[in-house]
């Protein structure tokens, strides 16, 4: 009888049509429990761990380099946002500062209006001096001095204030600048702040097609700081020459008020020294007066005395004239030029001499006495002109000239 193992009766009879034997019975259940596939799954799970650990590993790794980048690419922005912030702050400062120098400018401008006007009217005034005193003399010589100082500052303070107000304009031009530039870099900060913020679990994270996109036009690092850096280069020219310029303007103002109020002591201590001669000239003239005055009376009291000693020398002379007629009527040989005749033809003689005498000087006194009257027109005259003249400097230019401006107020505060 054939074994079993080997198949001797796998064909007996029908009942064991299409049965395998035990070989290929074992083969297929070692290969059912090789399973490669197992192996396959186990190979693939392993190299997929691997993928995900890899991948998660570069994932985490790629999102902390580029938060990592967007921080620092925040800082770097906040930094020109400060700067550009700081600038801001001094651009309106010294537009600020500008604005208040374009003011006291503006005051110092309407203050020098008062000078001005007191100059004028000093030079003014003096035209109503009278006849002789109309000299050109030294406080007008000073005054038309300050005149033309005060011409020359006012031309130096329209073309102060038409420069300060190009200065603002270049200011507000460069504070636009920096303020736009500011707007963008305050955007671009809050946009980067956000990005380094975000999460996976972010609410507002999702898809977005084309973001991998760089767009046209866009800017590199080199030109966008050096943008920023232009524009601050700008801002620090302007405030350079704006603060230069405030300088200049203020040692203007300080030097044209101490101009102005030197030339204003050299005016006063001229109108002084002018009246205080004036004043003397009034003075002499005023004793001259007195003087003539006294002469007038002394030679009409000459005249007067002349005027009597020519009655009695004309009494005297009608006295011998009658005598001599008396003696002209004796008669005959009594008709005698005797002594007493020849004595009374020459007391004639000597009174007639004298009253001649009397005349000419009545004449003369006479003629005298109209010069003194003359002069003494002439003095009064001359002390009416130096009073009007003192009036004018004293109580009329020295009394405007008191309200001449002090240096502060010429400066503009």
């Amino acid at each position: 009888m054939a074994s079993y193992k080997d198949g001797d009766y796998l064909s007996f009879g029908d009942k064991n049509f299409g049965l395998t034997t035990m070989k290929n019975w074992d083969r297929h259940n070692k290969d059912v429990l090789k399973g490669d596939i197992i192996g396959i799954t186990d190979n693939n799970t392993s190299i997929t761990k691997n993928c995900i650990i890899k991948v998660n590993q570069t994932a985490c790794n790629d999102f902390s380099d580029s938060t990592d980048q967007l921080k620092h690419r925040t800082r770097h922005i906040n930094y020109w946002k400060s700067e550009l912030d700081r600038a801001i702050q001094d651009i309106d400062a010294e537009i600020n500062a500008l604005e208040a120098l374009r003011q006291q400018l503006k005051n110092a401008m309407d203050t020098i209006n008062i000078p001005e006007y007191v100059t004028e009217e000093c030079l003014h005034q003096r035209t109503n001096r009278m006849q002789s005193d109309m000299v050109y003399d030294e406080p007008q010589d000073e005054l038309f001095k300050e005149s033309v100082l005060i011409e020359n500052v006012k031309r130096l303070h329209r073309e102060m204030l038409r420069d300060i107000e190009n200065l603002m304009r270049m200011n507000v031009t460069a504070k636009h600048a920096l303020e736009r530039d500011w707007s963008n870099k305050y955007l671009a900060f809050k946009y980067e702040s956000h990005n380094s913020d975000l999460e996976t679990k972010s609410n507002n994270v999702k898809d977005s097609a084309g973001a991998t996109r760089l767009s046209e036009g866009q800017s590199n690092v080199q030109s966008w700081e050096q943008y920023t850096v232009t524009t601050l280069e700008q801002f620090k020219t302007a405030i350079d020459r704006s603060k230069a310029f405030r300088e200049k303007v203020d040692a203007v103002l300080i030097n044209s008020a101490r101009d102005l109020r030197s030339q204003d002591i050299r005016v006063n201590k001229a109108l002084s020294q002018r009246i205080a001669r004036t004043e003397q000239v009034k003075i002499e003239l005023e004793n001259q007066l007195r003087l003539t005055l006294d002469k007038i009376v002394e030679a009409e009291n000459i005249l007067e005395t002349l005027h009597e000693e020519m009655l009695k020398v004309s009494q005297r002379i009608q006295v011998a004239q009658t005598r001599l007629n008396i003696k002209n009527c004796r008669p005959n040989v009594e008709s005698c030029r005797e002594g007493s005749l020849i004595g009374l033809i020459e007391e004639v003689r000597d009174l007639n001499d004298s009253m001649s005498l009397l005349q000419k000087r009545s004449l003369e006194t006479e003629k005298l006495r109209a010069d003194l009257i003359h002069e003494r027109s002439r003095l009064e005259n001359e002390i009416i002109v130096k009073k009007k003249t003192i009036y004018l400097d004293n109580d009329r230019c020295l009394f405007l000239r008191s309200h001449f401006q002090s240096a502060e107020k010429l400066c503009g505060f």
